[in-house]
């Protein structure tokens, strides 16, 4: 499945992950989640421990005992040309001019 296919609430709950998921301490840019991680999003979302069925009752979501796989996530935060997320918005403001120099990039860790 990818973002698009869900429906409206397994969709919000996505966004829920995308939106608290930080502030909880809880990194976004991987696909499996653990129980307790999503107990959390859920406990700041709506104020209960429980993670959607759609994510627990899904075998074919599950990795171990307690870890579940949630592609959508990821998938939801991909950045398509004239949308973005925060941690994109140097690159949106970087505009290039044909026959003009490249700018110089800092490449991290080279």
């Amino acid at each position: 499945m990818n973002y698009a296919t869900l429906s409206n609430r397994q969709q919000a709950y996505i966004t829920a992950i995308i939106t608290h998921a930080p502030a909880l301490g809880i990194d976004i840019e991987k696909t499996t989640f653990s129980r307790a991680e999503l107990r959390q999003v859920s406990m700041t979302e709506k104020g209960k421990k429980w993670i959607p069925n759609w994510i627990t009752h899904d075998q074919s979501r599950r990795v171990a005992r307690g870890m579940f796989n949630i592609p959508e996530v990821m998938d939801a935060m991909s950045v398509t040309p004239g949308q973005g997320h925060d941690q994109d918005q140097e690159m949106d403001a970087l505009t290039l001019v044909e026959g003009e120099p490249t700018p110089e990039v800092e490449l991290v860790g080279a």
